[in-house]
């Protein structure tokens, strides 16, 4: 049944000339391997660089063997896995007993065998993850502590999977030069690193060559003295 309806969602992308965007294995069943099928479909329809499939959480639980066959595949097939650590967090291993498994996909290993990685937020404020914010950093935060990425390259490659590798299912990141419509985001911080450590909000959001929001930084004051609470009010 999901090998048909793989099928069927290929053939409609193929017709219509469009891409394909996959929720594939999100499970903690090492027996799913429907990532497998996307990836032939892919290569039998020469799709490669048009077809997502995300979380992918299964592959976390696969065995050694059964996981480099799969990491082949994708790098074969030029498929884009997109990882969701702020639900696979919550939502994998929830029934494990102890040790409990973290349930991402493999984010080291596709990124060492040169795979273009994914990051979202899948959800935001629902019964799957209540405490979505919508920002893109809180979710980049998480992989880091997740998936054991803290080096500083490391990190460096996990902010380039947000400005970079998230735009090539969309035909690349917008340009940033004359005669290109000005899409980006401006931060108050250089160093990619401090961006994900602090999470803050963008000062400048630019869409379209226009400035459709700007953030003010938080104030913090300190006092000389220390301040009794009680009486606060007073």
């Amino acid at each position: 049944e999901a090998t048909e309806s793989l099928r069927i969602a290929f053939d409609i992308a193929e017709r219509r000339g469009s891409m394909v965007d996959i929720h594939c294995d999100e499970t903690d069943d090492p027996h799913s391997r429907h990532i497998e099928t996307v990836c032939q479909l892919t290569q039998d329809r020469d799709m490669g660089g048009h077809v997502v499939a995300g979380h992918c959480t299964a592959m976390h639980s696969y065995n050694g063997p059964a996981a480099n066959k799969v990491l082949t595949a994708i790098n074969r097939a030029q498929v884009q896995v997109v990882t969701n650590p702020l639900d696979s967090i919550v939502l994998q291993g929830r029934f494990d007993n102890y040790p409990k498994r973290r349930g991402l996909t493999r984010v080291p290993e596709l990124l060492q065998a040169g795979n273009k990685v994914g990051l979202g937020h899948d959800s935001v404020v629902d019964p799957w993850y209540p405490l979505g914010m919508g920002n893109l950093l809180d979710a980049a935060y998480m992989l880091v502590h997740a998936c054991h990425l803290s080096g500083q390259e490391e990190m460096r490659r996990v902010f380039q999977m947000m400005v970079s590798d998230n735009h090539v299912p969309f035909g690349g990141a917008p340009k940033i030069a004359q005669g290109e419509s000005a899409e980006f985001l401006v931060h108050s911080l250089n160093d990619p690193i401090d961006i994900i450590r602090l999470r803050r909000v963008p000062a400048y959001v630019v869409r379209g060559g226009i400035i459709v929001a700007e953030n003010q930084p938080a104030q913090t004051s300190v006092f000389d003295e220390a301040i009794d609470i009680g009486n606060f009010n007073k």
